[in-house]
């Protein structure tokens, strides 16, 4: 389950992390990444199972991004689906008693996540994200609202690093996922430790 323990959440793409991604992850783990999602547009089964067999090593959970049925079959802790992707009371019912993880960009989203039987939500884009597309964030006060009421644990997602991760803490988030703020740095285990002790 989900607890107060897991504050990092790494999205973790490959293509994102350079020549030596799973390095990468491995420096990121040790820095402090607590949750991992497998994110990879492509299909790539051994691309997934390297990245499950790395974090489990370190006994950090991994869910898979958009592909239930990949976290199903392929052992993983779960799946997260966002708002486009396979229904979350489908999800649900075939991942059973695996963890079920849902994008939310809204306090009603929030609600329905929850509803159809989330284990924890992503919440954002809080700001403007490449990774996505997303040219704007959402308000402080819908950040506020959504980091105070979620019955679930969040998860503040979109444009997060260093430089704002503070400004967060002020509107109630305790947990972030993070991508390109880890994977695209020079010093990726620095990256993640600098963000887990801000947490």
């Amino acid at each position: 389950m989900v607890s107060s323990a897991h504050r990092l959440y790494l999205l973790f793409s490959p293509a994102l992390a350079g020549e030596k991604p799973w390095r990468v992850l491995e420096n990121a783990l040790k820095g402090g990444v607590d949750l991992v999602q497998w994110r990879c547009k492509e299909p790539d089964d051994g691309g997934f199972r390297a990245c499950r067999d790395v974090c489990m090593e370190r006994g950090v959970p991994i869910l898979v991004n958009d592909d239930v049925m990949l976290g199903v079959r392929g052992r993983a802790h779960g799946a997260h689906v966002g708002q486009d992707d396979m229904p979350a009371e489908v999800a649900r019912k075939l991942l059973v008693r695996q963890w079920l993880g849902v994008s939310t960009h809204s306090k009603a989203q929030i609600d329905a996540a929850v509803a159809a039987g989330a284990d924890y939500v992503g919440f954002g884009p809080c700001y403007p994200t490449a990774t996505k597309g997303y040219t704007e964030g959402l308000t402080a006060e819908v950040i506020e609202e959504a980091a105070f009421s979620s019955p679930v644990p969040l998860f503040a997602i979109g444009g997060i690093d260093a430089t704002n991760l503070l400004r967060l803490r002020a509107f109630g988030v305790r947990r972030i996922a993070v991508s390109s703020a880890i994977l695209k740095a020079q010093d990726p285990y620095a990256a993640a430790a600098r963000l887990r002790a801000m947490l």
